[in-house]
């Protein structure tokens, strides 16, 4: 009997990961990817926020067997890197892949992604993170990313430009989630992710995260307890379109849901 498979991370969205550039100017806080380039001598805390393009990889980039892809996993889509995300997203559709684009969205962005793959519709869903329905919890965490506004205005955007759409609460930064999920409920076609923060407390030092982030980082662990994590789940889990990730499957005990 073959034994079921069971995903972590960026596995459980797409089979491939795509990127193009070497650090993210919405310096999140919390990056996972901030913290392994500067482990690895990649990039430090300071520099990470200047976005470096990767030419090479825009047309270089997975030219075998068509797949599903995740785009981008280590940067985002930005202003200022959104020529060299366009053509890396033409050189994945071109070769046939299934592209799920996942970003704290930009609008002007969005739009421009819109418009210009209209023909590749069936072949590209975008995700958009959105970890809190408060503007200032985002800027805490996320202080360079987009405001909820307009990252809800991306969301009615992509849906009204006929895209499927779905939505990522990973990592939750509050404890009102259930607030983002009736906010975009009605605007998502696809799934809405509910996951927690990863090592946080490694990776706010890794990234030399202040020592107020840091400190809501520890109250965030506090209030993300499997108690309420339980709670959240019963409640949410008569909504078709709610998924968990692996980070809150293990809090329950590893059952799928």
């Amino acid at each position: 009997m073959k034994q079921e498979q069971h995903f972590t991370g960026t596995r459980e969205w797409a089979c491939k990961t795509v990127n193009v550039c070497l650090g993210c100017s919405h310096d999140c806080a919390y990056c996972y990817a901030k913290s392994m380039a500067i482990r690895f001598g990649r990039a430090t805390a300071e520099s990470w926020q200047h976005q470096s393009p990767l030419p090479r990889k825009a047309t270089h980039t997975l030219r075998g067997k068509p797949t599903r892809v995740m785009f981008p996993s280590s940067h985002d889509i930005t202003p200022e890197c959104l020529d060299i995300c366009m053509e890396a997203l033409r050189h994945l559709l071109d070769h046939d892949h299934t592209v799920l684009v996942v970003s704290k969205p930009h609008v002007s962005c969005i739009q421009e992604i819109c418009m210009r793959f209209a023909p590749f519709r069936e072949r590209l869903q975008f995700r958009f993170t959105i970890g809190s329905a408060d503007n200032t919890t985002l800027k805490t965490w996320e202080p360079n990313a987009p405001s909820y506004e307009e990252r809800l205005g991306s969301l009615d955007l992509a849906l009204a430009s006929n895209y499927r759409t779905s939505i990522s609460c990973e990592p939750m930064l509050d404890t009102r989630v259930e607030d983002v999920v009736t906010a975009v409920n009605s605007s998502v076609t696809d799934t809405i992710w509910i996951g927690v923060m990863n090592g946080v407390r490694s990776r706010l030092t890794i990234n030399k995260a202040s020592p107020e982030v840091q400190k809501r980082g520890d109250e965030l662990m506090q209030q993300c307890s499997v108690e309420y994590i339980r709670d959240l789940h019963a409640r949410l889990k008569d909504n078709p379109k709610v998924r968990w990730k692996d980070s809150i499957k293990k809090m329950l005990g590893g059952t799928t849901y």
